[in-house]
């Protein structure tokens, strides 16, 4: 079931790359969508909280914040990078983050990381390379920027998918999301003064700001906490290899969007990337038989 549950959200995520896409190219700045979708969804999350009156565990503001910190560094990369590359490339790129994850594993915690994920992550440096092709295609300067910034989404995101599996066994649910989106709204309203504010009303960016703070915040980011209980960071980040192809696919059905050979050879080689990673990586789990700690309550 927890697994099921992430792909349905992962296949859902891929298309808000296009939605947001779009939001942008018709006016309104990345500072004030953010704002907008991340404050909504504060305002949610909030009340369901004071309603639910749920207990605040040990070092759950610290774990909170630090997943906060994470997911507003991936989203605030991710959107600005999304006013200048291309949806199905930003799908891609941010794809990279669950390879991101052993790395974070051996660095930051000292863990062993497996010939199958060091493999990984070579794919991904080639996948890479052909999707952005930063010596020549026909990439402009701009979308090569984009593509940077969404690069950086990716490494704040698998900071993200790592501490999720490690926090989310710590704290009841709700609470840990409402800390994690109100620390992503805070930020959010730090970027407001680093650029000209620009809001352009639109039925488009109504839907899309309800969408993504009510659908895609709050019932995301609890759905995936959840889920991330009972599955272990390997087999999400596995999952969370069919957003790419999922946010390309939706690219060309709204937009037309179109990559060229080399780049769809690009993206292909980041999803073998994943693939070999990670598959090599859950078939070691099972191999050492561990056992997951103790659930707490929602």
């Amino acid at each position: 079931m927890a697994d099921l549950s992430l792909i349905l959200l992962t296949l859902v995520w891929g298309t808000t790359f296009t939605l947001v896409k779009r939001v942008l190219d018709l006016g309104t700045s990345p500072a004030v969508f953010l704002v907008l979708r991340f404050g909504l969804a504060t305002a949610a999350i909030g009340a369901i909280w004071l309603w639910r009156r749920t207990r605040v565990t040990p070092g759950l503001f610290r774990d909170g914040t630090l997943l906060g910190l994470s997911m507003f560094a991936g989203f605030a990369l991710q959107t600005y990078g999304l006013r200048d590359t291309t949806p199905a490339r930003s799908g891609f790129i941010t794809g990279l983050s669950v390879v991101g994850v052993p790395l974070i594993a051996r660095f930051l915690y000292r863990r062993r990381v497996s010939a199958s994920a060091w493999t990984g992550v070579a794919l991904a440096v080639v996948g890479l390379y052909l999707l952005t092709r930063p010596f020549g295609g026909d990439a402009t300067a701009r979308v090569r920027f984009g593509d940077l910034l969404t690069l950086g989404c990716a490494l704040a995101y698998a900071f993200q998918i790592t501490w999720a599996s490690e926090f989310s066994r710590r704290h009841s649910l709700l609470p840990l999301t409402a800390i994690q989106i109100a620390v992503t709204f805070a930020g959010a309203l730090l970027l407001l003064p680093l650029e000209p504010m620009a809001l352009v009303p639109s039925g488009e960016l109504l839907g899309t700001v309800l969408f993504t703070a009510l659908a895609m915040t709050v019932g995301a980011f609890f759905v995936m906490n959840w889920a991330q209980r009972r599955t272990s960071a390997v087999r999400a980040a596995l999952i969370y290899a069919l957003e790419p192809p999922a946010a390309a696919v939706f690219s060309h059905l709204v937009t037309g969007e179109v990559l060229p050979p080399m780049g769809i050879a690009g993206g292909a080689v980041i999803l073998l990337a994943v693939v070999v990673a990670e598959v090599g990586g859950a078939l070691a789990a099972r191999r050492q038989g561990a056992t997951a700690p103790p659930i707490p309550p929602a």
